[in-house]
């Protein structure tokens, strides 16, 4: 390795301070020790990389890191090779404004600082802290969703380094198969270095906020849901959090709204209006517009701050906000962060976004699975290494318990959703339909599975 002639940096043990924090991730839990942190200036560094870590015996185990967000360690390896992305992070706007090029190290921060100055949008994660790739390459799910669709429903091109070194340009007219994987197969098929995305005109100004609940109102807020959700356009959308808040941390219910196109704050005002003027009344109410995406993305950077880094997050998609399946995870939940103070950061979220548009697309037009769904996570939260594995078993118990709950309820297996996934999960729950023919894509692409991290997918030889 020490040998290579790159343009970029190679980090190991004995690098210090910057190999240390080229280990740090979202969560603590999905830093391992690399023998290796290769962090790539130009594309062209990649290949002689690869073709270091192929041509050991065994192979050298390659892990790819773009934004570190996910709790998983698939972006980590213990003593394999990380291709670090961050100095691959530049944004560029085409001078027509229709279009954004997006490096694949680049946090949705970076995009939205661009976007914010030329005043358009994009597609992209709600959090700022949250990579491009990784986001991107599992469908992409975020506050324009209802409007514009997710990320790859938007994505216009990409290039990749190939696992033998072809860096290629992947569209609806190059290398079709492989732009039809990426497009929420996930990291198996290559590093995606660049992105290119559609633009929109702006959505801001932009209502967001809280609205905080006692858990004694849990049964009445359940109540309002169904009802809400009748009326509700793509213009809001809300994330719901199960949460124990400083100082009491007794149960709350928090409502965080995202209205967008509403310049004087009054659509929110009038939306959310069941969830003020009936029978419950917020304890906190706390909703005001911002410009844009750049600002909205920042809004829960107070409370991130002081959260448990030792995360463990998984996910799952549900057909609907069945107010029994979200009490029965109420109940869970609220009796697992009374067992210890060491757990009870321990949250649980539940995205509602209109999903209308994203099931308009072809089952068969991307690997994202489609059909109407939503989707949800549980955040175990942990203060001491000790109450970790408490943590992790507490996430996956609750998960299982939405996937069957949903199925009993909705009369639909859903499956898994990719992007809060830990790695041990079936493919076939993961991609559906479209397992067997990302099999025959990895095939093409990457036979000797190069890209062994996430969830693996097998090759398929015709």
């Amino acid at each position: 390795m020490d040998n290579l002639k790159i343009q970029g940096t190679i980090l190991t043990p004995d690098s210090g301070e910057a190999y240390t924090a080229a280990l740090k991730r979202n969560s603590d839990l999905s830093s391992l020790p690399a023998k290796y942190v290769v962090q790539p200036a130009v594309y062209e560094d990649i290949p002689p990389v690869l073709a270091y870590a192929t041509s050991q015996t065994p192979p050298i185990e390659i892990a790819v890191k773009g934004g570190g967000a996910h709790s998983s360690t698939w972006a980590s390896s213990d003593g394999g090779i990380v291709i670090d992305l961050s100095k691959l992070n530049k944004v560029t706007l085409a001078e027509d404004k229709q279009s954004i090029t997006v490096q694949g190290g680049a946090y949705w921060g970076d995009v939205y600082e661009v976007t914010s100055k030329a005043k358009v949008d994009v597609v992209g994660s709600p959090l700022w802290f949250v990579g491009v790739g990784g986001f991107t390459l599992g469908g992409g799910f975020g506050p324009l969703t209802a409007e514009h669709g997710t990320a790859v429903d938007n994505l216009i091109s990409a290039t990749v380094v190939l696992a033998d070194g072809r860096i290629v340009r992947a569209s609806h007219n190059e290398e079709p198969d492989l732009f039809w994987a990426i497009r929420g197969g996930g990291g198996q098929f290559g590093v995606v270095v660049e992105f290119v995305f559609k633009t929109h005109p702006p959505a801001g100004p932009i209502s967001s906020g809280i609205l905080a609940f006692p858990g004694t109102e849990i049964d009445k807020i359940l109540a309002i849901i169904p009802e809400w959700k009748k009326t509700q356009t793509p213009r809001e959308r809300f994330t719901m959090n199960f949460s124990r808040p400083a100082p009491h941390f007794k149960p709350s219910i928090a409502i965080l709204p995202t209205v967008l196109h509403d310049a004087d704050g009054s659509r929110a005002q009038a939306v959310f209006a069941p969830f003020r003027d009936g029978e419950v009344k917020p304890v906190l109410d706390k909703v005001g517009t911002v410009p844009d995406m750049l600002a909205a993305s920042h809004a829960a950077d107070a409370s991130l701050a002081t959260a448990p880094r030792r995360l463990a997050i998984r996910g799952t998609m549900f057909s609907d906000f069945f107010p029994e399946l979200l009490k029965t995870v109420w109940d869970r939940w609220v009796a697992f962060t009374e067992t210890s103070e060491e757990v009870r950061g321990s949250a649980v979220l539940w995205d509602l976004t209109v999903p209308d548009k994203m099931a308009e697309v072809p089952s068969d037009a991307t690997a994202l699975k489609r059909m109407p769904y939503y989707w949800m996570a549980v955040q175990g939260r942990s203060t001491t290494d000790a109450s970790v594995q408490a943590c992790k078993d507490f996430t996956e118990s609750v998960v299982e318990l939405v996937r069957k709950k949903n199925a009993e309820l909705s009369g639909r297996d859903i499956g898994w959703f990719l992007n809060m996934c830990q790695g041990h999960e079936k493919p076939e729950d993961v991609f559906g339909d479209n397992y067997t023919r990302l099999r025959k894509v990895k095939a093409k692409y990457d036979p000797k599975k190069v890209w062994s991290k996430g969830i693996v997918i097998e090759p398929l030889v015709n």
